[in-house]
């Protein structure tokens, strides 16, 4: 796990990780009270990448990344239905060879 230091990097860092996988990318949003401090997770599995903040202030940029992202996976499930639809359509004019079946007798005669 990597803790980035600078928003911008982080920020950067999550776009490309999501544009990568966007299936499996998942995010994390933690707030810890007792410390005061925020904590960003973005994984795809192998990698995680991290942000920890104490300012609100930076509340405002986590509200940005959130919409950006928001907007990036709504887009997303509309590109692959898309994608999934013409590669329906070209297997469907993709003809399989006919098989014949043999019939098969019946046991003991």
């Amino acid at each position: 796990m990597v803790y980035i230091d600078d928003w911008d990097t982080f920020k950067k860092a999550v776009e490309e990780l999501y544009m990568e996988s966007p299936l499996k990318t998942r995010y994390l949003i933690k707030y810890r009270n007792v410390d005061t401090k925020l904590v960003l997770k973005v994984t795809d599995g192998p990698t995680c990448i991290k942000y920890k903040t104490e300012y609100a202030s930076d509340i405002k940029k986590l509200e940005k990344l959130n919409r950006s992202l928001l907007k990036k996976m709504l887009n997303t499930k509309k590109n692959l239905e898309t994608k999934s639809s013409e590669t329906a359509q070209q297997t469907n004019n993709i003809t399989s060879p006919k098989i014949s079946k043999k019939k098969k007798g019946k046991k003991g005669k």
